[in-house]
């Protein structure tokens, strides 16, 4: 069994390229893989590893600046998560396309915590509950009566706006996305944008951290989409849980993420079992043709894929 964690913090850097070259020395020495990347105002990052190395990376990192007081989120995993390990530089940790107005020092809306969030949706208060998720992470899974905004990918969120102006100033927002990261800058952009700091919430630790608590008897719904090897895993894990995604190519409820077979084209999609045999793992009939027609164009499998 392996353990995955993910995390960041926001926090000045002094030395990003350092930091780089000691997080690598670190993690090989370790045996982790995964990815973290860091910027000039924090780290972003996810790893894998056996559960002694992941827990000696937790305390190196907790007695080490300025990467003390990470809000830690650990699963596990059955596959390997990640088949190496990625450490680099980047302008933003997370891409907004508007680091200029939303690292820093500049406002963020408050932290709710899980419990707070759960009992208002037990209470049924009045609220928005707004999806911070590129659109194939919210097919798979949710908050009941969440909101998925008009946004393909997290990036697009400063093209769409005047969409969430006209929405929902005015009203109580909580964001949420899966470990917390990218409803900071999302919320700083709104407030900058009209949005009012006492209307305004952002989920603490995110689907994560509320499914450590609240996985069986919550209020999402679905699964929780995971950018490792695992591609999914499940919040609820009991007989109650319940499939809000649906195949691709019959509509019937599945919550099975496929890749195309097809290298060419290497789709995110998903596809019941019945529907991927017969298409033998491509997203259609053109592709399966194509891979038909020359295995070359096969794409070589993870772990989590298979051809059917």
């Amino acid at each position: 069994m392996y353990h995955v964690l993910l995390y960041y913090k926001l926090c000045k850097v002094q030395n990003p390229e350092r930091e780089v070259l000691i997080q690598k020395e670190v993690c090989k020495a370790l045996g982790l893989t995964g990815r973290i990347l860091i910027a000039d105002y924090g780290i972003n990052g996810t790893v894998g590893g056996s559960k002694e190395a992941i827990a000696q990376y937790r305390a190196y990192m907790d007695q080490t600046r300025p990467w003390r007081d990470i809000d830690w989120k650990e699963s596990t995993s059955e596959v390997t998560p990640f088949p190496r390990l990625r450490v680099r530089v980047r302008d933003e940790i997370i891409t907004t396309g508007a680091k200029e107005m939303v690292t820093g020092a500049c406002a963020r809306a408050r932290h709710v915590s899980r419990d707070t969030f759960h009992e208002g949706l037990k209470k049924g208060e009045d609220m928005v509950i707004l999806d911070m998720r590129n659109d194939y992470e919210w097919e798979i899974g949710r908050f009941v009566n969440s909101v998925r905004p008009p946004m393909k990918f997290f990036r697009e969120l400063k093209d769409h706006i005047e969409w969430y102006k006209e929405n929902f100033i005015g009203k109580k927002v909580v964001t949420f996305c899966t470990g917390g990261i990218r409803c900071e800058p999302a919320t700083a952009y709104l407030l900058q944008n009209g949005f009012d700091s006492n209307n305004l919430y952002q989920l603490e630790g995110g689907i994560v951290k509320y499914a450590e608590k609240y996985g069986n008897d919550g209020f999402y719904e679905g699964k929780c989409f995971v950018f490792d090897d695992r591609i999914a895993v499940p919040v609820n894990t009991s007989d109650t849980a319940v499939i809000v995604g649906s195949c691709k190519h019959c509509n019937t409820k599945s919550d099975t993420y496929r890749n195309c077979a097809n290298k060419a084209c290497n789709a995110l999609f998903l596809a019941c079992d019945v529907c991927n045999t017969a298409l033998n793992n491509t997203c259609t009939e053109v592709c399966k043709g194509i891979i038909a027609e020359n295995k070359e164009n096969i794409r070589p499998l993870s772990q989590t894929m298979t051809l059917a």
